[in-house]
């Protein structure tokens, strides 16, 4: 097993999380430390270090919680030889990763990312149907209140939907295109809409959309490919392969016709994101192999980020 800590304050916001900490066999959890010295008051019965030097010489993994870790803090935490899981915030750009990755390199341990969306059991139950895609088209809307306002459209819901197709496009980027605008300019400056085009060396096209001030909340995904497409609703948690009639060989007995097309319902697994994605992290660990969503990976679509987020610049 691997002796694990859990960095950063646990509240009724992360309570949950650190629960599915414990469910993973592989890790033992030794204990918690919090560099704001804030005290645990949930009932999760962890020991509370003090001092991050004892904290450190008692784990070899350490899990922070907190989605607003700094990047110094994971930086101490590699450079202390730590397997690191952490979750970026939307204020880390890829200037900040690039710098992570370097330190990642020289210390020779696992350090995985919370990109939970990698981890949607509808996304992963429609992977497999996503071969070779030569166009995609994500939309992903989120109704307008108040709270949204401070809610970054590119960092918070587009970055989400661009690290995705990177996934599954193995291709590099050859051009980006983007725009922006804003309907209501809180906090000053920033958009409400976000469109972006991504064109990939392969010739597959990724085209998106993301607002916070849609009337109602939606978030799906589709990827056409050779023979067939994909269509994923992140909201509902549904997915279903789309053929053209002719094209679809002995169809299942979850399938129906639309006009000339035959609909394929994709049967998605539950299954418990963070648990999932902790599981990852630890196997990467016990079997040294690079975690699901490593420092690189993370690097490529901040990469893509920024570009997205100069090309927004320049028209806005």
């Amino acid at each position: 097993m691997i002796k694990t800590g859990v960095y950063g304050s646990i509240d009724s916001s992360t309570v949950g999380m650190v629960e599915n900490i414990l469910d993973v066999a592989e890790l033992d959890v030794v204990g918690m430390y919090s560099a704001k010295q804030e005290h645990s008051d949930t009932k999760l019965h962890l020991r509370e270090f003090d001092e991050e030097g004892t904290f450190l010489n008692n784990v070899d993994a350490v899990i922070a919680v907190s989605p607003t870790t700094s990047l110094e803090e994971i930086k101490t935490l590699v450079k202390s030889s730590k397997h690191v899981f952490f979750e970026p915030a939307s204020s880390y750009c890829s200037t900040d990763v690039t710098k992570l990755s370097s330190i990642v390199d020289e210390a020779n341990v696992k350090v995985q990312a919370g990109f939970h969306h990698r981890f949607n059991n509808t996304f992963l139950s429609a992977k497999p149907f996503i071969v070779s895609p030569r166009f995609i088209q994500s939309v992903n809307h989120r109704r307008f209140n108040t709270s949204n306002e401070y809610c970054s459209v590119l960092m918070d819901m587009l970055i989400n939907d661009v690290d995705i197709v990177l996934s599954v496009v193995k291709s590099n980027v050859k051009n980006i295109y983007a725009s922006a605008s804003a309907i209501q300019q809180i906090p000053a400056g920033t958009p409400d809409v976000v469109n972006a085009r991504i064109e990939f060396y392969n010739g597959c096209v990724a085209h998106f959309v993301a607002s916070r001030i849609a009337e109602d909340d939606s978030h799906k995904m589709t990827f056409y490919c050779r023979d067939s497409y994909t269509n994923i609703d992140m909201l509902e948690n549904k997915a279903s392969l789309v053929k053209k009639r002719g094209n679809a060989d002995n169809p299942s007995f979850f399938s129906h016709s639309v006009g000339d097309l035959s609909v394929e319902q994709i049967m998605v697994k539950p299954n418990n994101v963070y648990y999932d994605e902790f599981t990852s992290f630890a196997k990467s660990i016990l079997y040294n192999k690079s975690p699901e969503v490593n420092v690189d990976t993370i690097l490529k679509t901040y990469d893509v980020v920024k570009k997205i987020k100069d090309k927004i610049k320049l028209g806005f």
